[in-house]
C-alpha cells in the first residue's frame, strides 16, 4: 500500500500556528463509525491526514466479507499518490470509531499550502522519506517466519491502539478476526490459527474470536530474538 504512510510524524513537525493555518486552508472533516472516507476505485485526488479516531483499511473478499489490511489512526497519511494523474484507491477506508477527523488536502490547496507554509511541504517530504524506510522494513519482514510477522502485527496494534492492563498485558481495542490477522501479516487463516496457538503456549497472547490481549514487552523481545537468529 504505497499510498498509506503510517505514523508519518507530519503533524509533530509543525508549529501550532502552522497547524491552525493548515486547518483554515484545508478544513477538517468529521465522520461517524462505519462511514467510508473513500472506497476502492475512487479517484485518489486528495491527501488525507488522520487527526483523530481510528480507520480500517479494508478490501472486500469474493463473498463480500471485508478483510482488514491495516488500522489507521492520528498522524497517519492516506492518499500519498494524490498528485499522480488517474490514481485510484486500492482499498476502502472505513471508520472504526465515532469522531474520526481528517484533514483532506486537494491539489489546489496543496499549492496554496506550499506557497504560504513552506515548512508544511518540507514536513511532508520528510514523511515520504520516512515512508521509504517503512517499505524497506516491510520487505525485510516479508521473509521473516510467520510467528515474527504475526507478532509484529499484534505488537504494533497494541502499541498504537491498545489499552494497558495489569501484569504487562495490553488489550487490543479493535476486534481482529483471524482472516484480518492473516491479511495483515501476509499469511493464511490456517497458519495464523496455528501460530496464535504457539503464542498462547508461550504465554504471550490470550483471547480468541477477535478479542485478544498481548504481553507486549515480552512479545517484542521474542520478535527481536528470532530476528537475530534468522
Amino acid at each position: 500500500m504505497s499510498w498509506f504512510i503510517p505514523r508519518a510524524g507530519f503533524l509533530e513537525r509543525l508549529s501550532d500556528e502552522e497547524k491552525m493555518r493548515l486547518g483554515q486552508i484545508c478544513p477538517p472533516r468529521t465522520y461517524n463509525k462505519d462511514e467510508a472516507v473513500f472506497m476502492t476505485g475512487d479517484r485518489c485526488d486528495e491527501l488525507t491526514i488522520v487527526l483523530d479516531g481510528m480507520l480500517k483499511i479494508v478490501r472486500q473478499g469474493p463473498s463480500g466479507r471485508e478483510r482488514i489490511l491495516h488500522l489507521s489512526g492520528p498522524g497517519d497519511i492516506l492518499g500519498a499518490e494524490f498528485l499522480e494523474d488517474e490514481a485510484t484507491y486500492k482499498a476502502d477506508a472505513v471508520c472504526a470509531s465515532d469522531g474520526v477527523t481528517t484533514c483532506p488536502i486537494n491539489r489546489e490547496q496543496f499549492v496554496q499550502v506550499a506557497r504560504e507554509l513552506p515548512r508544511v511541504t518540507l514536513s511532508l517530504v520528510g514523511s515520504l522519506a520516512a515512508h521509504l524506510t517503512h517499505l524497506e522494513d516491510q520487505i525485510e519482514s516479508a521473509t521473516a517466519p510467520v510467528i515474527v510477522r504475526l507478532g509484529r502485527v499484534l505488537a504494533w496494534t497494541a502499541r498504537r491502539f491498545g489499552r494497558e492492563e495489569p501484569g504487562g498485558w495490553v488489550r487490543l481495542t479493535s476486534e481482529l478476526r483471524q482472516e484480518d490477522l492473516a491479511a495483515m501479516s501476509g499469511s493464511t487463516r490456517v497458519t495464523v490459527t496455528h501460530t496464535l496457538g504457539q503464542l498462547r503456549d508461550l504465554g504471550l497472547v490470550e483471547g480468541t474470536r477477535g478479542r485478544y490481549r498481548v504481553k507486549l514487552e515480552a512479545l517484542e523481545a521474542m520478535i527481536e530474538d528470532l530476528l537475530w537468529e534468522s
